[in-house]
C-alpha cells in the first residue's frame, strides 16, 4: 500500500507482452522478447507485502499477480504477508535462506532495507517508488502512473452524479494519492464543469483508520456528495460502511451514493455500491521482471501505466448509462493519442493547490 515518503517517477518503461501504445509522457519504449519457458536461471521467487493478502487492495493484488506468474512461468513462489513496517531483514534473511532467486517489496515502507540487504546479501530485490536505488543486476524499482485511469474515473464520477457534488477521501498524501487526486479533479472538470469537489484527508498516515475514513465519508455524504473516490487502503473499509449506511437510509426512490476504489476489485462484496475502481495490475510488471532476472538484463525503472494496462478503470455496473461509458471510452482513446494530456503532480502542496484552482471554494 502506499506510504508516505515516495520518491516521484523519473523513467517510465513499458512493460512486455503489453501493447506498444503512446504514453502521455515522452518517454522510451522498451519491449521483451517472448518468454522461453522454463526460465533457466530461476528457481523460486518471494513477494513480501506489510499487510493481509486477503484485503482486496494493496498486498492482494501483488500476491495474486505473483502467484500467476509463477505458476505461468513453472517456478516456486512464496508470499510473506503481514510483515508490517518494522526491520524486516529477519523475513528477507529467511527468503533468501528458502532459495529465492527474487524478493519483491510490496511497500515503499521497505526502500531502504530491501537494497541494503541486497548489497551484503547478492539477493535481487525489486522495491517501490525509489528509483535512485536501482542497480544493475541487483535492485529495480516499481513505478505507478495513475493519474491517467483516474482522470477516466473522474469522467465517470461527473457523468454519473446526480447532485453534481463529489468527494475525494485519502487516507494521507503520498504520492500516488496525489497523482490520482489530480487525475481524477481534472476528469471530473471535463465532464462536469459546474460540480463542486470535496477534498479531505483522513489523516497524516491514517492508511487503516477505518473509524476515521467513516467518520470523514459521512461528512462528505451530509454534504451533498453522491460519489466518492475514496483512496485508503484499509481504511476504504469505513469509507464503504459509511457508504452503505447512507443508502440503507434512503427513502425510496432517492438516488443512491456510489464509491470508487483504487489498486484492487471489491465487487464480489460491495458491488451494490461500488461504481468503479482504479485498478492496479502487476501481472506483466512482475512477469518482466523475472524475465530480465533470468536473462541478466535485471536493474531497471518498471511502470504501471493505462498504456501498458498496467493500470485501468474498472468496469462500472451494467445499470450505469451508456452515455457514461461513451464518454469514459472516449477520454482514454483521447489519452492515449496524445490529445488530453493529465497532470502528473505528486507532492501534497502542489495537488492541494491543483484542486483549488481546478474547483475554487
Amino acid at each position: 500500500m502506499p506510504r508516505p515518503n515516495r520518491l516521484s517517477l523519473l523513467v517510465p518503461i513499458l512493460l512486455a507482452l503489453m501493447p506498444t501504445l503512446a504514453t502521455t509522457a515522452q518517454t522510451p519504449v522498451l519491449v521483451a522478447t517472448p518468454i522461453a519457458a522454463p526460465l533457466r536461471t530461476i528457481d523460486r521467487v518471494a513477494l513480501v507485502t506489510p499487510a493481509s493478502r486477503t484485503n482486496q487492495g494493496w498486498d492482494q493484488q501483488a500476491a495474486d499477480a505473483i502467484e500467476a506468474v509463477a505458476a505461468e512461468l513453472g517456478i516456486a513462489v512464496e508470499v510473506a504477508e503481514s510483515a508490517g513496517y518494522d526491520d524486516i531483514t529477519p523475513i528477507l534473511q529467511d527468503l533468501a535462506a528458502n532459495g529465492a532467486d527474487l524478493i519483491i517489496c510490496h511497500a515503499s515502507g521497505y526502500q531502504t532495507v530491501c537494497p541494503e540487504f541486497a548489497a551484503a546479501s547478492g539477493v535481487a530485490v525489486a522495491v517501490v517508488e525509489n528509483p535512485a536505488a536501482v542497480q544493475p543486476g541487483l535492485v529495480a524499482d516499481i513505478e505507478t502512473q495513475a493519474q491517467d485511469a483516474a482522470y477516466l474515473a473522474g469522467i465517470l464520477a461527473g457523468q454519473v452524479s446526480q447532485s453534481g457534488v463529489v468527494a475525494i477521501a485519502v487516507s494521507g498524501e503520498p504520492p500516488t494519492w496525489n497523482y490520482m487526486s489530480v487525475g481524477f479533479a481534472e476528469g471530473l472538470k471535463a465532464a462536469r464543469p459546474e460540480a463542486r469537489l470535496l477534498y479531505n484527508v483522513i489523516g497524516e498516515a491514517a492508511y487503516d483508520d477505518a473509524a476515521a475514513a467513516k467518520r470523514v465519508v459521512e461528512q462528505q455524504l451530509a454534504a451533498g456528495a453522491d460519489i466518492v473516490f475514496g483512496q485508503g487502503d484499509g481504511a476504504s473499509f469505513g469509507m464503504i460502511q459509511a457508504i452503505a449506511e447512507h443508502n440503507a437510509a434512503l427513502a425510496a426512490g432517492d438516488p443512491q451514493a456510489w464509491f470508487i476504489d483504487v489498486i484492487g476489485d471489491k465487487r464480489a462484496e460491495h458491488g451494490d455500491l461500488l461504481l468503479s475502481s482504479v485498478l492496479f495490475d502487476y501481472t506483466a510488471l512482475y512477469r518482466q521482471l523475472l524475465l530480465d532476472r533470468d536473462a541478466e538484463t535485471f536493474g531497471a525503472v518498471a511502470t504501471l501505466t493505462i498504456a501498458n494496462d498496467g493500470v485501468r478503470l474498472l468496469d462500472p455496473p451494467a445499470t450505469i448509462p451508456e452515455a457514461a461509458r461513451q464518454a469514459v471510452a472516449e477520454a482514454r482513446k483521447g489519452i492515449l493519442d496524445g490529445e488530453i494530456t493529465v497532470s502528473a503532480i505528486p507532492a501534497a502542496d502542489a495537488a492541494r493547490s491543483r484542486l483549488e484552482e481546478l474547483f475554487p471554494g
